[in-house]
């Protein structure tokens, strides 16, 4: 699933793309399950001939800010792709939907286990929208410290692998960055979240920021299908420590790989032990 690095590396190829500014001229729909609020014509009707003024991140929400203050939010998902296409570069294998601007180019939406979401909203619903509004911060917003999370977590009994996969306590953070965390801070995923220390959320937040930062700067980790467009993929995965490994590069000891939250975890318990 494309996490905070992922879908900031999406917005970012995507601001690169020369499509701000460009209006939307007509939509194409080949799967409408895609649409979370809106039927096909409502969506038609609100996005055409809107300009695209921005692209912002909300957790691992995508917002295209349009013109007269509306809003197009995308959460791609497990495999969702956003590409910008010419017209004779689109494909129709797993094209759920696309958006045709001028200047002959197309914003498509690709995803083979179509569970991506579109949602469209005005500015007062945009504002006041449950789903938007219950994210938490992410851990590069410089809100974020031990002592906010320190209070997120202080009367939760759960592990803190379970605890930083809630984007309702930290947004952006997904199984892969939740392993790689846990391990950098020496920190046992099954260990419970109230009974951390300053120290181990010092150590949480530290790692947290210096990962996300990189995994950004590296354009996100690519381990099945993730690309940013229909070119280029991630680069992290040559740098993760944990996650999908078999010896421990620290003490050279098997890690161990167990389910939390029905997600696959990787650890070392020699050097993240309870």
């Amino acid at each position: 699933m494309p996490e905070l690095p992922e879908v900031q590396t999406v917005i970012n190829n995507l601001k690169k793309q020369k499509i701000i500014d460009l209006k939307i001229t007509d939509v194409k729909i080949f799967k409408n399950k895609i649409l979370k609020n809106s039927t096909f014509s409502e969506f038609k009707k609100f996005i055409v001939n809107e300009k695209i003024i921005d692209f912002q991140r909300i957790g691992k929400y995508i917002v295209i800010c349009l013109t007269n203050k509306k809003y197009l939010v995308i959460h791609l998902r497990m495999e969702g792709k956003l590409f910008i296409l010419k017209e004779n570069e689109i494909k129709e294998r797993h094209l759920m939907i696309y958006l045709k601007l001028n200047n002959n180019l197309n914003l498509c939406y690709y995803d083979s286990r179509m569970f991506g979401t579109f949602h469209i909203f005005n500015e007062q619903e945009f504002k006041n929208n449950r789903m938007i509004n219950k994210i938490a911060i992410d851990p590069l917003n410089e809100k974020f410290n031990y002592k906010f999370l320190k209070e997120k977590i202080k009367s939760l009994k759960k592990p803190i692998k379970s605890v930083l996969l809630d984007q309702e306590i930290v947004s952006g953070i997904g199984n892969i960055y939740a392993n790689e965390i846990l391990f950098c801070a020496k920190i046992n995923p099954l260990k419970k979240a109230n009974i951390l220390s300053d120290k181990n959320l010092k150590d949480i937040v530290l790692c947290s920021k210096k990962i996300l930062t990189k995994a950004v700067k590296m354009n996100g980790t690519t381990i099945f299908s993730f690309k940013f467009d229909k070119n280029h993929s991630g680069g992290y995965q040559n740098y993760l420590k944990i996650h999908g490994k078999k010896i421990c590069p620290i003490c050279k000891k098997p890690i161990e790989k167990i389910k939390i939250n029905s997600r696959g975890t990787y650890f070392c318990k020699w050097c993240q032990k309870q």
